[in-house]
């Protein structure tokens, strides 16, 4: 079910090509897999298709085959990573998961899985993307639904818990949280300017203790 979701959502970018054998898809996620490896070491702009084959084991033709060039490639790729992001959130925030446990707790996590994706495997594709899309190269990208998808998934368990009082919109104030997060994460993963650096655990504990201090969110 997972990777049909996978599948379906880079299929669905323009420029890619369906993969209608095993063999295929295998070709395919080890094109996917090689560009998530360089842009760990390089920007899109350093990396040539010819690299992407040279670390996949495969083919320019096989590139070609499956990529009509390396813009559809890195919208894929985009793609695949933010259905992941969608799917381990859904899985983390299910609500069910969280009946009973303190608000300030969940908060925390929200933050924390946040913090994961900036520092994490994911990192320098999230930045590639934010880079184009903050550039003109692209007018939207899937991180815009994965920002939506991911604010619908924690406000199940987080909603209840925000303070009515202080927020009459609790929801509005949540996205408006986790776009001020998405915003600093992005910001210090390119920067990391200080004075607090961004890989210390108290980057994160003071990200935790503003979001839940902004949302009203109490032990």
């Amino acid at each position: 079910m997972k990777n049909q979701a996978k599948a379906e959502a880079i299929e669905n970018t323009q420029g890619v090509r369906p993969a209608m054998q095993a063999r295929s898809l295998q070709k395919r996620h080890d094109l996917l897999k090689a560009g998530r490896k360089l842009l760990h070491t390089r920007v899109l702009e350093e990396i040539s298709i010819k690299d992407i084959c040279t670390e996949a084991g495969c083919t320019v033709g096989s590139f070609y085959s499956r990529f009509e060039d390396k813009e559809s490639y890195f919208d894929a790729l985009i793609a695949e990573s933010c259905q992941e992001l969608l799917m381990s959130a859904a899985s983390q925030f299910d609500d069910r998961n969280w009946v009973g446990v303190d608000g300030k707790l969940i908060c925390d996590e929200v933050v924390s899985f946040l913090v994961g994706i900036f520092q994490g495997e994911y990192s320098s594709i999230l930045t590639e993307a934010f880079i184009r899309e903050s550039k003109g190269f692209i007018e939207s990208t899937p991180m815009r639904d994965v920002g939506f998808g991911f604010i619908t998934t924690v406000s199940k368990p987080l909603l209840p818990h925000i303070d009515s009082a202080v927020h009459p919109d609790p929801l509005r104030a949540l996205a408006f949280a986790i776009q001020v997060v998405y915003g600093a994460l992005h910001n210090a993963r390119l920067r990391d300017s200080g004075p607090i650096k961004f890989r210390t655990q108290e980057f994160e504990t003071r990200i935790q203790n503003v979001v839940s201090r902004y949302l009203g969110i109490e032990s």
